[in-house]
């Protein structure tokens, strides 16, 4: 049976019309062979074009469809859905683009005529090559694993905990909030952090369609979109959450002093402990590494103490399987190790501080209670605060952490409210104030009496020299020169990194990671929440650095993309463009197997032959453009069709 082509050229407005003869370039397709109907439109997107776009298929019986207009990334889903509901399969279509790649690009009407005729003429060659295409779908699990238990994974959690759907958030440390809920005050603002978290904290608690596994990490994860298995060990807190009330009773009898890792190291914490005032969940736990009864030592002393049995030294490490239809990888960020650019004189001198150790030292629940102290207990009659400490940098990081501007203003009117008396100098190379109101923060701060601010030539004109009785900073104003300044304390704003934890779980989800440590977004500008990996979603300083604002943004645009798709009790629609092997073809050289991004190509255990997994297949091609023997055809993009396409256009 002949094919019955139906060509409907689109004026686009003034768009196409003003430039192309739209009416000669009906007529000549009307001439070619198989072309049943051409026509012109005013505009084929509007309801008026949709509609007439399904009658003329089912009058005419139309069973192919080239559609000569913009760009296909614009409409090319909206025919497709018209073709379907004129009952005709969606891929017998063909968009030929006379808008961009012609009207937009040309002048001389004459020269714009004949060239979208040409398009046009390859876009019939190439539908006559089409073939329906059927789209399958598989039965999905609805619930999600998020992996990290900060703003950003709380805000997905939160968005994601409907009808239906449970959330599983696996938490690495003993409580829930991530570095946010270790800070004192929020800028640009100065809200209590606290009085701002907490009500979020608390609803992901105790909301019932929320599991939250402390103490917990990701060990293994197989699947694909919509059915994921996923392995995760706990370890034991060795006390019951369900019986302890957070009384403190078990701390004051602990013999053990250990770093306390929730203060930077800057104080000390017993083997059983609760990680800081207001940690959530409210459970004391015992560090097994410092613990007398775990190194062999008869001491029992916190169970003693524990009137409400609470203390479970026999509790073992616990392994679960998770079966989830999507995750969300929130994992937070690290801070760049000033010692690797020792110009900064950090670990060689005691009162040399990074933002997070100085944040622990302001916070009234860390290691000073608030007091700002020198390592001898003396109050620091001066403090100089440094920017961009492994940032900005060809020999670091060269990118900005975009929040150490704001941070660092923050501390300095800390600084000020708590010590009126204490000169505050800050260093900045260039400002970064991004947002509605920092600009007006920035003000607020610099005309503060005792506070100066001093700008750099460059990120990193700054070099510290440590004496045994003071601390010169020496940096190079705008125009050179060398300026020098002693002070009693100094702080660094070093780079955000990726989390420390985050080269595994790129590992065991199979997805990139950057040189930083981040993980890689699928599209920097159009998918900035998701990953080569479908499924696999990231959110918040996992991705790259951010405020909080912005990871609050990015967790709930990635529980918003699985939203869109995963929906409890539907089929989930599977990618239908994928790779197609002619096993006859196949020598079994297993080229297309090392360079799937997707990892969607498995190999045969009885013949060696390469076959497609299409629940994991995104059609990228990569496979069918590397394949030695052409063994592999990629639907929809085969020889064929791209040849007839070419011969259409130099015909």
């Amino acid at each position: 049976m002949s094919a019955r082509i139906g060509v409907f050229i689109c004026e686009c407005g003034p768009n196409i019309k003003a430039v192309v003869d739209v009416d000669q370039v009906a007529a000549y397709a009307s001439g070619l062979k198989t072309v049943v109907l051409a026509r012109t439109f005013g505009l084929m997107c509007s309801v008026e074009g949709r509609t007439l776009l399904q009658q003329e298929i089912q009058q005419h019986r139309l069973d192919r469809i080239v559609i000569a207009g913009c760009s296909p990334k614009e409409h090319e889903h909206t025919f497709k859905q018209i073709l379907q509901k004129a009952g005709l399969n969606p891929f017998m279509l063909q968009v030929a683009n006379l808008r961009e790649q012609c009207a937009w690009v040309h002048d001389d009407h004459a020269t714009a005529t004949d060239k979208a005729q040409f398009l046009v003429r390859a876009a019939i060659q190439r539908v006559l090559e089409h073939e329906p295409i059927e789209t399958k779908k598989i039965a999905c699990q609805p619930d999600v694993l998020i992996v990290g238990a900060g703003v950003a994974g709380l805000s997905a959690a939160l968005t994601l905990a409907q009808h239906d759907r449970r959330v599983f958030i696996v938490e690495k440390a003993p409580c829930i909030g991530g570095n946010v809920a270790l800070f004192e005050d929020l800028y640009p603002n100065l809200e209590c952090a606290a009085c701002v978290l907490d009500p979020l904290l608390d609803q992901a608690l105790h909301h019932e369609r929320i599991e939250i596994l402390t103490l917990s990490e990701v060990q293994a994860a197989v699947g694909y979109y919509g059915n994921f298995k996923i392995t995760v060990q706990t370890r034991a807190r060795s006390v019951d959450a369900t019986k302890c009330i957070g009384c403190g009773m078990c701390i004051a009898t602990c013999p053990i002093k250990a770093p306390n890792e929730f203060n930077a190291g800057l104080d000390e914490r017993g083997a059983i402990y609760l990680p800081y005032p207001g940690a959530l969940p409210h459970v004391a736990l015992i560090d097994r590494n410092h613990c007398l009864h775990f190194q062999g030592n008869a001491c029992n002393l916190c169970r003693e103490a524990c009137q409400f049995d609470a203390v479970g030294l026999e509790d073992q490490d616990t392994v679960r399987e998770l079966e989830v239809g999507a995750v969300v990888l929130s994992t937070g960020y690290a801070l760049f190790d000033p010692r690797k650019a020792p110009q900064y004189g950090y670990g060689r001198h005691e009162d040399i501080y990074t933002a997070f150790e100085f944040e622990r030292l302001l916070n009234s629940n860390g290691a000073t209670e608030g007091r700002i102290e020198k390592k001898n207990g003396q109050t620091p009659r001066s403090i100089v605060f440094v920017p961009c400490v492994g940032s900005r940098s060809d020999n670091y990081h060269p990118y900005c952490s975009g929040i150490c501007c704001l941070y660092n203003l923050k501390f300095m009117h800390q600084m000020k409210m708590k010590q009126p008396e204490v000169q505050v100098l800050g260093l900045f190379a260039d400002l970064c104030l991004p947002g509605k109101t920092a600009q007006q923060f920035y003000n607020r701060v610099s005309e503060t009496e005792g506070i100066t601010i001093a700008r750099l030539n460059a990120p990193d004109a700054v070099t510290v020299t440590v004496s045994a009785n003071e601390l010169l900073i020496e940096y190079a104003d705008p125009d050179g020169r060398v300026c020098a300044v002693s002070a009693d304390m100094i702080v660094l704003a070093p780079a955000m990194e990726g989390a420390r934890d985050a080269q595994q779980l790129a590992k065991t989800f199979d997805v990139l990671q950057d040189e930083a440590g981040f993980l890689i977004e699928e599209h920097q500008a159009l998918a900035p929440v998701a990953t080569i990996n479908e499924g696999i979603f990231i959110a918040g300083c996992a991705q790259g650095p951010k405020d909080i604002p912005g990871s609050v943004a990015q967790g709930q645009a990635a529980a918003g993309r699985i939203l869109s798709r995963l929906t409890p009790g539907a089929q989930l629609e599977l990618e239908p463009l994928t790779a197609k092997i002619d096993t006859d073809l196949c020598s079994g050289c297993r080229v297309c197997v090392d360079l799937c991004a997707y990892k969607a190509l498995q190999v045969n255990a009885n013949d060696q032959t390469v076959a497609v997994e299409p629940t994991l297949c995104r059609g990228c091609g990569l496979c069918a453009a590397a394949c030695p023997a052409g063994a592999i055809t990629a639907r929809h993009y085969c020889d064929r069709m791209i040849e007839a396409e070419l011969q259409g256009l130099m015909s």
